[in-house]
């Protein structure tokens, strides 16, 4: 018997990438994934944060280089005004004085794009299992 999982009980996800391709890459990834559905997408750290505001993700994953307000300025923003969603900032600039930073303005963790997409998977599971 195939049982459809239930929209309520899918982990959501907040995409904050500048790049649109990478924003489409994700979202299909992840939707195409058991236990995952994204409920939103941004394009900088200011609207991430505003969308993270309103739609309450149980995970957001966040990109560091972006244009109006990058990555790190938008994970201490959020971890101020939603400390319980766990922050997975997804980088192409992954080294350990970057992680450094980012834990230091409370993202929960950092993968570097260039790992592979199951490791990111592995990652996000983790993190959502926690909340």
């Amino acid at each position: 018997m195939w049982l459809r999982r239930n929209q309520a009980d899918l982990k959501t996800i907040l995409i904050v990438d500048d790049s649109s391709i990478m924003r489409q890459s994700l979202r299909d990834a992840i939707q195409r994934r058991p236990g995952f559905r994204v409920c939103g997408e941004a394009e900088n750290g200011r609207e991430g944060i505003e969308m993270a505001v309103q739609l309450r993700p149980d995970l957001i994953l966040l990109d560091l280089s972006m244009p109006v307000m990058n990555g790190l300025q938008a994970a201490g923003e959020v971890q101020r005004l939603l400390p319980h969603v766990p922050i997975l900032l997804f980088t192409t600039f992954c080294n350990s004085i970057v992680e450094r930073a980012a834990l230091a303005q409370g993202v929960t963790a950092v993968k570097s794009k260039s790992d592979s997409l199951e490791s990111l998977f592995e990652k996000m599971h983790e993190l959502t299992e926690a909340v």
